[in-house]
């Protein structure tokens, strides 16, 4: 990701709906990065998750599918 510089520009040009979803105990990417991304996509929504770091752990799966469903629904983020 350094070695590829800045996405920015191409985020600030994403016209789909998109959710951005990131864990507040990711080390290896601060939650700040979620953040910036969801600021940078126009309309993007941010879902912080307590409790999952870089991976998508089993037991949240449900909430994050739930998540995806309601985010893809017809209206949604248009």
């Amino acid at each position: 990701m350094i070695l590829d510089g800045s996405r920015a520009g191409a985020l600030r040009r994403l016209r789909t709906p998109a959710l951005v979803i990131h864990g507040l105990d990711d080390t290896l990417i601060d939650p700040s990065g979620g953040q910036r991304t969801a600021d940078l996509i126009p309309g993007a929504k941010l879902m912080l998750i307590p409790d999952m770091g870089h991976d998508r752990p089993r037991e949240l799966w449900p909430e994050i599918i739930d998540a995806l469903e309601a985010h893809t629904q017809p209206g949604v983020g248009t």
